[in-house]
């Protein structure tokens, strides 16, 4: 074998090598995670967005936010539970709340994949690799990101996601202040 076949091989098997190495880093992003549950929506493939939103931790975390919003609104149940011990009483009514709050973030999920993430939803996220990667705001720590996507219409989306042991990212908790925007404008309409 020449020299110059012998170059030529070794940049063909550096280039897949450098093309498999990117595609391995990609697939372990939130952008990439995201990317796939946009394609599952678009898809109409309920079940397989779902595997990309961790419904139990969504509706502890969001329970926790109502429940703290409702005290705060609401002095005269504020003051029976303090005199309960406010700490234990808020936790058994947001573990009250929490299957009511999974049932609705199911349900959005089950609403976004029938409309193909077209129409009215609480979350919509930037369809395509490209978009994923440019439209959204990433915050990573060690284990998880902040997410931060704004919509000109629907406004500031901001989430928080774990990455899982097989590298793929769930959406785990919404910011607390995108759960008592969303809190009002449903109670007012």
């Amino acid at each position: 074998m020449s020299s110059r076949a012998l170059r030529g091989l070794l940049a063909a098997a550096a280039l897949a090598l450098a093309a498999l190495v990117g595609w391995y880093y990609l697939m372990g992003t939130p952008q990439y995670s995201l990317y796939r549950f946009a394609g599952a929506i678009h898809a109409h493939h309920e079940a397989a967005a779902e595997r990309f939103v961790d419904v139990d931790r969504v509706a502890q975390a969001a329970s926790d936010v109502i429940v703290a919003e409702h005290l705060r609104g609401n002095s005269k149940a504020a003051q029976a539970l303090e005199a309960l011990g406010l700490g234990a009483a808020r936790s058994v009514a947001g573990q009250a709340l929490k299957p009511l709050v999974a049932a609705r973030v199911r349900g959005e999920i089950r609403k976004m994949a029938e409309t193909g993430g077209r129409g009215p939803g609480l979350l919509v996220l930037p369809a395509g690799m490209v978009a994923a990667f440019r439209e959204l705001a990433v915050e990573r720590n060690a284990a998880d990101a902040w997410v931060t996507h704004t919509d000109p219409r629907r406004g500031q989306t901001r989430f928080r996601m774990s990455q899982q042991p097989d590298r793929s990212w769930r959406i785990t908790e919404f910011d607390a202040d995108w759960v008592r925007r969303h809190l009002r404008d449903g109670s007012a309409g």
